[in-house]
């Protein structure tokens, strides 16, 4: 385990310290919002996302045609899924 405690002779050194410091939080904060980057549709956001009817979206997620999750009553679809299954012809 490193040292915590540093020794700062001149400005120079404090203000390249922050920089290195201030670049990882950077490089952090950037893959934290790569990672929830995914957008969710709901039923009626995705109809107008394939502009097709509500009722073709419902029944294409009775027929497991369209990938969707659902907590209670609440129905979602991932767009990254959604596309993957228009390019596969699925529907």
């Amino acid at each position: 385990m490193e040292n915590p405690i540093m020794f700062i002779q001149d400005k120079k050194e404090f203000f390249e310290l922050l920089n290195e410091w201030e670049a990882s939080k950077r490089s952090v904060q950037k893959k934290e919002v790569k990672e929830s980057d995914e957008i969710y549709f709901s039923q009626m956001e995705a109809a107008k996302f394939l502009r097709v009817s509500m009722p073709t979206i419902i029944a294409w997620k009775k027929a497991r045609k369209i990938p969707f999750y659902q907590h209670g009553r609440k129905i979602l679809f991932k767009k990254s899924e959604v596309l993957d299954a228009m390019k596969s012809s699925v529907l």
